[in-house]
């Protein structure tokens, strides 16, 4: 007979996850659904064959409905200058929470979604797959293009509940 599992404390397992570093995204669509975005600091790369990565989204989340339902987003991943669209994609800014595309510069993917002019890279994705687990959305974009590799920046980093930046060791 296998033991129950374990209960933390939330508290706990939040202070820890605070203090790991992570990149900053901003997850983007558009289409018959509309436009919508949000940042998310749990980007990651899944696999190669297909070329193809993973995030995870808050099931509440109105852009996960409008990703669904598009069925393409663009990830967006952030050089370290661009925490004001960070914070704008996370409803930090309230003279941008009716359009917070009004942050920055946009360009087209060939999806239709936004592509963030001078993010550090961008990957246009169609939706592969969702799956629910606990609150969250985990969510599987199949990569048809990347942007931007050329922008010589450094990638916005995200921890301890503050924007970072790497430095050399």
């Amino acid at each position: 007979m296998s033991a129950a599992p374990a209960t933390i404390d939330p508290a706990l397992f939040r202070g820890a996850m605070r203090r790991m570093a992570s990149g900053v995204a901003v997850i983007v669509t558009d289409g018959p659904a509309g436009r919508a975005g949000l940042t998310v600091s749990s980007l990651a790369s899944l696999c190669m064959e297909p070329p193809s990565v993973i995030l995870c989204i808050h099931e509440k989340s109105a852009a996960l409905a409008t990703i669904e339902a598009n069925g393409v987003f663009v990830a967006n991943v952030l050089a370290h200058h661009q925490s004001r669209v960070a914070d704008a994609f996370a409803g930090q800014i309230p003279e941008l929470r009716d359009d917070r595309f009004a942050a920055a510069r946009w360009d087209v993917a060939a999806s239709g979604a936004p592509v963030l002019a001078d993010a550090l890279m961008s990957f246009d994705c169609r939706l592969a797959a969702h799956h629910a687990y606990g609150t969250h959305r985990i969510v599987v974009g199949e990569v048809t293009a990347v942007h931007g590799i050329e922008v010589e920046a450094e990638p916005l980093l995200y921890a301890n509940r503050a924007y970072r930046r790497l430095s050399a060791a």
